[in-house]
């Protein structure tokens, strides 16, 4: 006799319900529906964005 565990995935918000839980299911369904590829380039840009304006910044900040 085997026993299989279902596994459910409940979105909890820790302040209460306060967004609608089928958007945010849908949310992660259209997230999770993009390729790996697109995902990694996304943050690969967003990665070179952060330090770019980070460098920017300590750039333009020092003092003279």
């Amino acid at each position: 006799m085997y026993f299989y565990y279902q596994k459910e995935s409940h979105l909890i918000n820790h302040h209460g319900d306060s967004i609608n839980p089928d958007f945010a299911k849908w949310v992660a369904d259209f997230v999770s529906s993009f390729s790996e590829n697109l995902l990694l380039t996304i943050f690969a840009i967003g990665l070179l964005i952060f330090f770019g304006l980070y460098a920017f910044i300590l750039f333009f900040s020092r003092k003279r």
